[in-house]
């Protein structure tokens, strides 16, 4: 640039004196933000005309409003304003400051501001607004208005130019006295201002900008089903969930008595109405099923004619026997708040059900009032909108998550290598408390030099005295004596081993790139060559081998500095006593060295810890004395020799080497804080430091290296989750704020003694709206909160509840999700790296030889397995032999070593004996081996298995009615018997032709080698000893006959092994078990800590009174005293077992909330509770959730998915020819209908002989603007359909009825004109025109039915009326042809229904197999008013195999299972019968086991398998899309080229005619001469193949053979396969 402006030499002064660094240059950028970088400036207002300024701030404007260059004096102090840090920070600060401010409001008492408080928040909300505005003024004047790199440019400070204006029209109409609720609420966005002020929160919520238009197609679908299933909804239910019971219109009264209601009602305040279903409907509820009134717990039984009698003994009038007509009133279920009387209602319903929170209870009062089948209508939405639309938007955000992050990796690199970024990105793999450490020594180390040299030099000394001196010889000693390895000193104690430990030396030249974190890990790994191996591989948590491993080459080492040692000493005598005892000294360290490194004293630890946890998880409520001073005892004894582990180690290793493992660092912190417990004790008062005893439970993970490679993924998303973390909580308090605005002080409720006082879940201070709106996101109970707001409010405010639940769980959650998923993949494919390099560096160290003078570094003992327990790396022993380090494994890691060979050579030799001796048999009894041969032809018919199969199915149906209150002696039990004996025999006879025909034991393919015939012999015996013991007199020995029954209902899981499909997900899932089993023991370490601080915390305190008044009793002898019932909460913290129970209830978030309410409540041992007693509580329960439910929970997504990526992973490269087999298909398709275009363009079109009224009709049909037209049409049709209503006016109604002729007379034009243009045969051929003309015969044909039933000329059933109407919807299908993104995604659900189908049949044997096991178990529960139930009621029930299966779905989904297992638990009353009650002993124990497995199965396995199916389909998809885009510029290019192939094509031909040359190209013998431009084509496509596969052909013979079991949902053709690659490696 040149300085030829009108500033003269003044712009080149300011350049050199003012100009920016290039720091404050980026900060200016950040300013601006990304909106700099987007189209061109117009504006007027900010001109950037850089060609004729020379500017001090080149990313700046020059010139804004017309006259303010970058050097005039309010513009420069601006933007040298806007430039500065600190800036930033006040502005920063003044955030800070305006969220207490919003904090601090009131809603009780803020109503017309009267206080001295809200006088002063007022004057600084005004101070906050007035500094908003002047930054916004201040950047406006640095930077402009509009235009591409001016303030409005940036879309943060558009947000901000956005809080401002909102303020100015607030403070504008206070001036007017108008007080206007809606601009006030805009105040509570200002916290997000605070967004770009952190760099790590603004690049995470960017990552979630870039989902949106992937979200977008989601959000479609969401109003494609919203839309569907609300104006089903409104067509069939509309204004039947205001049915109820009233008394006949001709009731009369004796005396003058009314009836105590209008209508029945099942409670005080119709909070669960009781709805009837009306003659005309078959609904499950009729007015005769109403119960008998109750009085003081006893059923009345007079009538209104004995209504004199009801003060006699206790009797009453049964009123309720009076309400027999079932009629239409005015109100609806919950407040108003269930129905679907409009389309609006509809859709709030729609979305709680999608929740799956309260589901079950609307589908209830529609069984109830409409059809007991009306449950399809809602498995089905959960189906579609729950499993998959919500899973699809998880998938979406983790794909896009993933690939951002990996885009955007290298951007971040630059800031990466100054070790100062702390952006979300940047989380490299690399072990940073390594370097950080490193840092700190380094630092430590200079201090101590710089000291001493200080000291020498007031002492007059020279400066390079002993070593420490200026020149490069003096810097290398130094450095090798700070390293502990220095050369030969002058006396032995100089080297000094308390620094440093000899058994770790430190390289403090890799101290130097500690800038560099990842990256100098790795160089510190490679220059300590005998030390420090283990940072190395401590990325990857490293096997148990590796460790010890390193343990023998680290002893070796400091052997051998030992030897060295020795060695000086020797030769350099005549020190002081002093050496002697150096020596002594370091031996005795040496000795503990090697006592603290050996596994017998890891082991001892190991046991120590274990015992410890046993210790401190035995304590319970009412536990004697003598146990609590064990106890006691044992934490003395525990914690002395944990101080004593900790003495041992730092004097081994040094307090430097015993620091630098973080292990260390967490066991001696916890050692310290339990010594202090112990001496704080003893002055009395029980320690809070007592609950850090528990973080022992996790040093049990140092032992565990599979679980450590878990950890290890979890601490490295650790600075993405803080960052999410921070975004959550902005989020929550910004929610919480504006609900205390909307909602403050309006929840009440009526309590039993008719006070009104606030909801327990309410919006009154920040603290409760912050509760309330956490609860919300874990979607427990926020219906009732939903119910509430709409009834204090208005029914809009549902659209609060359904901003927080969707931004909330289902975009910020799955994000959490998303960055899970992505560390383990990250982890995975940073493992691959590793792998590779680990491979190539033994082998450079044999080529090469060990390159400074150290013994080689052996990383692997051959033949010994040094992998992570899931795969980490290759065993050592495959590195010899071929080239390749590459050995193969299963999904679980195991490798096939040498010894697998060795046990299948000796299986062979033995089946050649086996053999042997059954051929001498065979000439002994030759009708035994004919027999064995008639078997064997048996079990090889084709038929055999779906025979099998099909007595698999008849026995499953069996299975399914059976019952235990079939009668004894009936003809159903006696049905029921025989036919078990039947099918018994059936099996036996099946088990006996495979055992004859295979063998039972000994060979290779006997029946007992397979783990599948393993399972069919056990239940086969099982079903012999249960027809023994009950022909034995089954009514002696119940219990065993009960046993054997429940384990009849395991008989079903025979069809796995049968059906393919399913076999292979069941195999897919059995591998992934040990993975998901690390999961499930992090879980358990959390579970036991958070379980015995809950122990801790609340034994004994979860008991209350339960009395007809229990206002003034405070503890148990006044409950008692009063003849009340003292009682504890199912769900208690007494006992570790329980508290594991309560905690498990908690992590699957339903029913937390009333549990964390007990926890508040709670006094003290034997104390009545009262209400909120200890809101500090609220953290024990709010930190459980976050870390376990929504932290450790998520990381089985994770597991699941990377497995299931994992055992894909076999199967790439058969994928990726397959997929170029494929390719190349379609591309050959593509151009032969290319070349048909073009030869069909010499000929004549199809419609070239039409008429020109038809070419007309044609031209118009194949129009662009017609399909246009027609959406618009069908959008419009739409809305008037989601019109309907419940009572809409008759003036409506007419409207709505012309609409629909006019819109169906549209479609039958629409079709009438495309079938002329056509023609029938190219008509029916597209399949979207088979859907018109679908979609008007229905339309036509209700049009008849409606016109036929007004005028009454044939009686018409009106259900199926209202059934033609419900089939309009279909319309709404065609919109579907333009939505093209909609498509793609329907068209990823598409693909993934096969295997997704298998996992269905899965699901329903889990449900088949439990329903069946809860008939037998739970069969007999009674529900009544005497014994009432929480979760089980009428509909929910165990009574037969039908309801048990919809019982199960409901606990599948979440709701309210835990009601369910509470019913379930009930104990027996004293002296009575358990029969008629239901209730038996064992269950305590069953019924946790029953729904614990079957919850963990569903809802944390199962569905997260749906994950990863739909992930890895949407990655297909993409890579699909972009080749298919590829293939057509492909094609489109060589179309271009068409006259340079035809001159390929004559070369071809000169070629051809030599012949020679054609079979040199491998064209073999019958090629042809001439080669068309075509096979050119294909013949460039045949030679590129293999170069695309990357040389994968020699790999993939390698790879192929090894994983059958891999082979998901896709048995792999082995054959085939061979065939095909036969040639390839030929």
């Amino acid at each position: 640039m040149t300085s030829e402006e009108e500033e003269g030499p003044g712009v080149a002064t300011s350049t050199t004196v003012s100009s920016p660094s290039a720091a404050t240059i980026s900060r200016v950028t950040t300013a601006i933000g990304r909106g700099s970088r987007n189209g061109a400036s117009s504006s007027p207002l900010c001109s950037s005309n850089a060609s004729v300024l020379v500017v001090p701030y080149p990313e700046l404007v020059p010139v804004v409003f017309f006259c303010l260059k970058q050097t005039t004096c309010p513009r420069s102090l601006c933007i040298r304003m806007s430039v500065s840090t600190w800036f930033e920070r006040v502005s920063m600060m003044v955030i800070l400051l305006n969220c207490v401010t919003l904090g601090m409001y009131q809603p009780c008492e803020n109503i017309d501001c009267s206080s001295d408080r809200c006088q002063i928040l007022q004057a600084f909300d005004a101070f906050i607004y007035i500094f908003f505005a002047l930054e916004m003024v201040i950047k406006m004047v640095a930077l402009g208005i509009f235009g591409r790199r001016c303030y409005l440019g940036d879309t943060w400070n558009r947000l901000d130019f956005f809080i401002v204006m909102a303020g100015m029209v607030e403070y504008s109409l206070d001036l007017q006295n108008i007080n206007f609720t809606a601009i006030r609420t805009v105040r509570v966005l200002r916290p997000l201002k605070a967004i770009n002020r952190v760099p790590s929160m603004r690049i995470l919520v960017n990552l979630l900008l870039d989902t949106l238009p992937m979200l977008g197609n989601v959000l479609l679908l969401c109003f494609f089903v919203f839309f569907i299933f609300g104006i089903i909804g409104v067509q069939l239910w509309a204004g039947l969930l205001r049915n109820r019971c009233y008394p006949e219109e001709n009731f009369t009264r004796n005396n003058g008595l009314s009836l105590p209601r209008p209508y029945y009602m099942a409670d005080e305040d119709d909070e669960r109405p009781f709805i009837c279903s009306l003659p005309v409907d078959n609904g499950i509820m009729s007015c005769l099923d109403v119960p008998a009134r109750r009085e003081g717990g006893r059923a009345c039984c007079l009538d209104k004619e004995d209504v004199l009698y009801r003060h006699v003994a206790g009797l009453c009038v049964n009123w309720n026997q009076y309400y027999t007509r079932c009629h239409t009133g005015s109100t609806n279920p919950h407040k108003g708040a269930i129905n679907f009387d409009n389309i609006a209602y509809a859709w709030i319903v729609i979305f709680q059900v999608i929740t799956l929170e309260g589901w079950v209870e609307i589908m209830y009062y529609v069984m109830d009032a409409h059809s007991f089948y009306n449950f399809i209508y809602f498995i089905l939405l959960i189906i579609v909108g729950s499993f998959f639309m919500i899973n699809l938007c998880l998938v979406v955000i983790a794909t896009q998550f993933s690939e951002t992050k990996q885009r955007e990796h290298q951007l971040m690199q630059e800031q990466r290598a100054q070790c100062s970024s702390s952006s979300t990105l940047a989380s490299e793999p690399g072990d940073c408390y390594e370097e950080l450490f490193q840092l700190v020594c380094h630092f430590l180390r200079k201090a101590k030099r710089q000291t001493i040299a200080f000291f020498y030099t007031l002492r007059g000394k020279p400066r390079g005295f002993r070593g420490v001196g200026r020149g490069r010889g003096g810097g290398e000693v130094r450095e090798r004596k700070a390293n502990g390895r220095g050369g030969r000193p002058p006396c032995a104690h100089h080297n000094k081993p308390d620094s440093n430990s000899p058994a770790e030396p430190m390289a403090l030249a890799a101290t130097s790139a500690t800038d560099r974190c990842p990256q100098s890990a790795s160089t510190l790994a490679l220059r300590d060559g005998v030390g420090n191996v283990r940072s190395m591989t401590s990325n990857e948590a490293e096997g148990a081998t590796m460790e010890e491993t390193d343990r023998e080459d680290e002893k070796s080492g400091s052997r051998k500095n030992d030897k060295k040692g020795h060695k000086s000493t020797m030769s350099h005598g005549g020190c002081s006593l002093k050496t002697g005892c150096k020596q002594l000294w370091h031996k005795i360290r040496m000795k503990l060295w090697g006592i603290v490194e050996s596994k017998y004293f890891n082991r001892g630890i190991m046991i120590a810890i274990l015992i410890n946890t046993i210790s401190m998880g035995i304590e319970h409520h009412e536990q004697p004395d003598e146990l609590t001073n064990v106890l006691e005892i044992c934490n003395i004894v525990f914690t002395s020799m944990f101080s004593l582990e900790m003495i041992l180690k730092l004097t081994a290793f040094g307090s430097f080497s015993y620091l630098r493992n973080p292990y260390n660092v967490f066991d001696g912190v916890i050692v310290i804080i339990s010594v202090c417990e112990i001496v704080g004790q003893s002055d009395g008062g029980l320690s809070v430091l007592r609950t850090f005893r528990l973080l022992r439970v996790l040093k049990l993970v140092r032992f565990m290296p599979a679980l450590r490679r878990q950890l290890v993924v979890l601490m490295k998303t650790m600075d993405n989750v803080a960052t999410f973390c921070m975004l959550l909580m902005l989020f929550i308090f910004i929610f919480s704020i504006l609900g205390m605005h909307i909602f403050g002080c309006k929840f009440s409720l009526k309590t039993d003694t008719g006070d009104t006082v606030p909801d327990r879940k309410n919006f009154d201070s920040l603290l409760w709206a912050i509760v309330t709106v956490f609860q919300i996101l874990t979607q427990e109970d926020w219906n009732a909160v939903l119910y509430n707001g709409m009834a204090a409010t208005s029914p809009l405010a549902a659209l609060y509840f359904v901003a927080l639940m969707t931004f909330g769980n289902y975009v910020l959650f799955n994000l959490l999700v998303a960055i899970l998923v992505e560390g383990f993949q990250a982890e995975v494919r940073y493992r691959f790296t590793a792998l590779n390099t680990q491979n190539a560096l033994p082998e450079l160290l044999r080529t090469g030889g060990p390159a400074t003078g150290q013994p080689p570094v052996q990383t692997h003992e051959p033949g010994r397995r040094s992998g992570s327990g899931t795969g980490g790396s290759t065993t050592g022993g495959s590195v010899t032999g071929s080239g390749f380090g590459v050995d193969h494994r299963d999904c679980n890691g195991k490798a096939s070593g040498p010894h697998t060979h060795l046990i299948a050579d000796t299986f062979l030799n033995r089946n050649l004996l086996f053999s042997d001796v059954w051929l001498s048999f065979n000439t002994l009894f030759l009708p035994l081996a004919r027999f064995r041969l008639l078997c064997q032809s048996i079990i090889a018919h084709k038929l055999f298995d779906y025979v099998v199969l099909v007595f698999i199915f008849l026995n499953c149906i069996t299975v399914a009615l059976e019952r235990p209150r079939i009668l004894q002696g009936s003809l159903e039990r006696l049905f029921l018997t025989i036919s078990n004996y039947i099918f018994t025999a059936i099996f036996v006879a099946e088990m006996t032709v495979k055992v004859v025909s295979m063998g039972l034991y000994l060979g290779e393919r006997a029946y007992l080698r397979s783990s599948w015939n393993i399972l069919d012999g056990f239940l086969v015996f099982v079903s012999l000893i249960d027809i023994v013991v009950s022909m034995a007199g089954g009514a002696k020995i119940l219990g065993v006959l009960r046993v054997l029954r429940l384990l009849r209902t395991l008989r079903p899981l025979r069809v796995i092994s049968r059906a393919p499909g399913l076999k292979l997900v069941v195999e897919t899932l059995i591998t992934s078990l040990k993975p998901i089993g690390n999961i499930v023991l992090i879980c358990c370490a959390f579970f036991i800590i958070f379980g015995i601080l809950g122990v801790q915390l609340f034994k004994g305190k979860f008991y209350y009174c339960v009395g007809f008044d229990v206002k003034n009793i405070t503890n148990k002898s006044d409950c008692l005293a009063a003849n009340y019932r003292w009682v504890h909460h199912k769900y208690n913290f007494d006992n570790l077992g329980q508290a594991l129970m309560s905690l498990f209830v908690l992590a699957s978030k339903d029913g937390w909330v009333n549990i964390m309410y007990h926890g508040l409540d709670a006094v003290g041992i034997d104390q009545q509770p009262v209400t909120n007693n200890n809101p500090w509580m609220l953290l024990y329960f709010i930190s459980f959730l976050l870390i376990v439910s929504f932290f450790v929970l998520n990381m089985f997504v994770g597991v699941v998915v990377e497995n299931f990526h994992k055992c894909r992973q076999h199967q790439e490269v058969e994928e990726a020819r397959r997929r170029e087999e494929k390719r190349q298909r379609r591309m050959e398709k593509k151009r032969r209908s290319k070349s048909t275009e073009g030869s069909e363009a010499q000929k004549l079109p199809y419609y070239a002989s039409y008429g020109s009224t038809r070419l007309a009709i044609h031209t118009l049909c194949t129009s662009h603007y017609l399909d246009l037209v027609i959406t618009f049409i069908i959008c419009i049709n739409v809305i008037t359909m989601s019109l309907e209503h419940y009572s809409q006016p008759q003036s409506l109604e007419t409207a709505l009825k012309y609409c629909n002729y006019f819109f169906t007379s549209t479609f039958v034009i629409e079709a009438s004109l495309k079938l002329v243009a056509f023609g029938f045969r190219r008509f029916f051929k597209d399949r979207w025109n088979q859907l018109d003309l679908a979609i008007v015969l229905l339309s036509v044909m209700g049009i008849t039915l409606e016109e036929i039933e007004i005028n009454a000329s044939l009686p018409i059933n009106p259900t199926i009326i209202r059934i033609m109407r419900v089939l309009r919807i279909a319309r709404v299908l065609k919109l579907l042809k333009m939505a093209t993104g909609m498509r793609a995604l329907l068209d990823t659900v598409v693909q993934a229904l096969p295997q997704v189908g298998n996992l269905g049949l899965l699901f329903m044997l889990l449900f088949f197999i439990y329903a069946a096991l809860g008939v037998e178990l739970f069969g007999e529960l009674v529900c009544n008013a005497d014994y009432p139930c929480e979760g089980m009621s009428r509909h929910a029930t165990f009574e037969n195999f039908g309801m048990a299966f919809l019982t199960l779905f409901q606990v599948s989904t979440g709701d309210n299972w835990n009601g369910i297992m509470k019913d379930t638990l009930r104990e027996c009353p004293p002296g009575r019968p358990g029969g008629d009650y239901g209730c038996h002993a064992g269950l305590q124990f069953i019924s946790p086991m029953y729904f614990v497995s079957f919850v963990l199965t569903a809802q944390f396995v199962l569905i997260n398998v749906v994950v990863a199916v739909l992930m890895k389909h949407l990655d297909d998809s993409n890579k699909e899309a972009q080749e298919d885009a590829e293939m057509d510029a492909e094609i489109e290019l060589e179309l271009a080229q068409g006259g340079l192939c035809c001159m390929m094509g004559g070369i071809g031909a000169i070629a051809g005619a030599t012949g020679s040359a054609a079979a040199g190209m491998g064209m073999g013998p019958s090629a042809p001469g001439v080669i068309t431009a075509g096979s050119v084509g294909g013949l460039s496509a045949t030679m590129m193949a293999p170069l695309r596969d990357g040389a994968g052909g020699g790999a993939s013979v390698h790879e192929g053979h090894a994983h059958h079991r891999c082979r998901l949902y896709s048995p792999a053709q082995v054959g085939k396969t061979a065939e095909r690659r036969a040639p390839a490696a030929v």
